[in-house]
């Protein structure tokens, strides 16, 4: 309570019994103090609200407006006509418009808001306001001339205009949302014909994908707003992998065209990318180009035979150190001291690298590289891709080794069973018509031993024939101990 000390007594009085929602902060958003009204409102006793962090009860998703209104406060010292929604007790929130005003000479907040219980629906439609506040989708209502007739704050925060711009604005000129002609005539289409539409386009302005279901209702358009840009790049993805999965199948395409393919089409997805795919020798010694479509062939061919060690650029030390690897800045990153000439000249500025490693976590097999022209880190969806694309790999790159481990084993039975149709037979049947023609009752006849010998020869051709059985047989044992 030492913050209402500190306030003159008559702003005290007036705050504390003001119908208005009050509340003190400091700098860091930790609440000090909350007036009857802010308590009221949403059902929180003092205790539970002193000490807590205002964002503790805001709407996730206004998490990132929060930031940059805080950053505004700092500058200007004030903020007037803010918008948040606020978490009551029961879980619904509360839309409430705020005035806020950073104190120096205490360095503490103060903040004076309403609710917008009015914005949307009739008085009495509770849980309709609630829920339609609290979703995450952007709501608008619509009339006939297109015109913003009520919104919640999803859409105010998706079109990022005020509530000054949004009032009655004409939602075909908010420019935004990127709205094409296509989705114009069908917002047409469900106005005339009273139809029901749904609608999916690529907003160029944002460079993202937003699904829209249009309600007419009378004269007016309920409609609903998502950014369905993460579903639509699982929906790219599953479909990439599945047709990646089905070529590798087929004996037609080779580990490095599957591979490719699949490096393609991440980057269709995420044209920034610029991928690659190292195998690591048997040995684990050496990086190999297997696919990269879009590095230069210059950059792949000083690269081809690159040691694994501990500062071995990002691919080389992903390898050696069996994890993954980020660089966001190529040219201050130690590990890539000695390859940064390498990368300067196509102007390559920041390489992440994950091992592949194999089912069994038994050697690596490769090395999934992502270059970027620009000094950057990942963000969650790119660490998702490239965990989904490090496990694509290791199907393709055993499922190959699996087939030509197979081809090289039937080859081999195949060369086992030719040897037991000829070549052994062969020096048995001499060994068998050698001993029918030896002389048994005269052990003496010069003959014998002339037969002898040639047994002894025979009987040698013989065992290098079983010798060579064994070692094909010992191949296909350990194959099968490795499967």
């Amino acid at each position: 309570m030492l913050c209402l000390q500190q306030m003159d007594t008559r702003f005290t009085l007036l705050f504390t019994h003001s119908k208005d929602i009050f509340f003190v902060m400091d700098i860091n958003g930790v609440i000090l103090h909350t007036n009857h009204a802010f308590r009221n409102t949403f059902n929180y006793t003092d205790e539970e609200l002193t000490g807590l962090n205002i964002a503790a009860i805001c709407h996730p998703a206004d998490k990132e407006r929060q930031a940059e209104s805080q950053a505004s406060l700092l500058l200007h010292k004030k903020l007037i006509g803010y918008q948040s929604r606020v978490k009551a007790k029961d879980g619904c929130y509360f839309s409430i418009i705020w005035s806020v005003i950073l104190n120096e000479d205490d360095s503490l907040v103060y903040s004076n808001g309403n609710t917008l219980a009015g914005m949307l629906g009739q008085p009495g439609d509770d849980i309709v306001q609630h829920t339609i506040q609290s979703l995450n989708e952007g709501f608008v209502v619509l009339d006939a001339n297109w015109s913003v007739t009520s919104f919640n704050p999803a859409f105010q925060a998706m079109v990022n205009l005020s509530l000054a711009e949004l009032d009655h604005a004409n939602l075909m000129e908010i420019k935004s949302l990127g709205l094409t002609e296509r989705v114009e005539s069908e917002f047409q289409l469900a106005l005339t014909f009273k139809k029901t539409i749904q609608v999916q386009y690529l907003n160029t302005h944002s460079n993202s994908w937003l699904r829209i279901n249009i309600y007419p209702y009378r004269n007016q358009l309920a409609v609903f707003i998502r950014d369905i840009t993460e579903i639509k790049m699982q929906e790219w993805v599953l479909e990439l992998e599945k047709r990646v999965l089905e070529l590798n199948a087929t004996s037609e395409y080779t580990l490095a065209q599957s591979a490719t393919e699949l490096l393609r089409g991440i980057e269709r997805i995420f044209p920034d990318m610029i991928c690659s795919v190292l195998e690591v020798d048997d040995a684990q010694e050496k990086l190999h180009s297997l696919a990269s479509p879009r590095l230069p062939q210059a950059y792949n061919d000083k690269l081809e035979g690159l040691s694994l060690g501990p500062s071995s650029g990002s691919c080389g030390t992903s390898a050696f150190h069996r994890k993954q690897i980020i660089v966001s800045d190529i040219e201050n990153d130690p590990l890539w001291a000695d390859y940064v000439h390498l990368a300067r000249p196509y102007g390559l500025k920041a390489c992440w690298s994950s091992p592949v490693l194999s089912s069994k976590n038994s050697k690596v097999l490769a090395v999934f590289g992502i270059y970027y022209h620009t000094v950057r880190e990942p963000n969650t969806d790119e660490l998702n891709i490239i965990e989904r694309t490090v496990n694509i790999l290791r199907v393709l790159i055993e499922s190959k080794k699996t087939e030509d481990n197979i081809r090289e084993q039937n080859n081999r039975l195949q060369t086992i069973a030719n040897i037991s149709s000829h070549e052994l037979r062969k020096p048995v049947a001499t060994i068998l018509g050698l001993v029918n023609l030896f002389d048994n009752d005269d052990l003496q006849n010069p003959l014998n031993k002339e037969i002898i010998s040639h047994i002894d020869t025979t009987s040698q051709q013989l065992d290098g024939v079983i010798h060579s059985i064994v070692e094909r047989t010992a191949y296909i044992k350990a194959f099968g101990a490795d499967a």
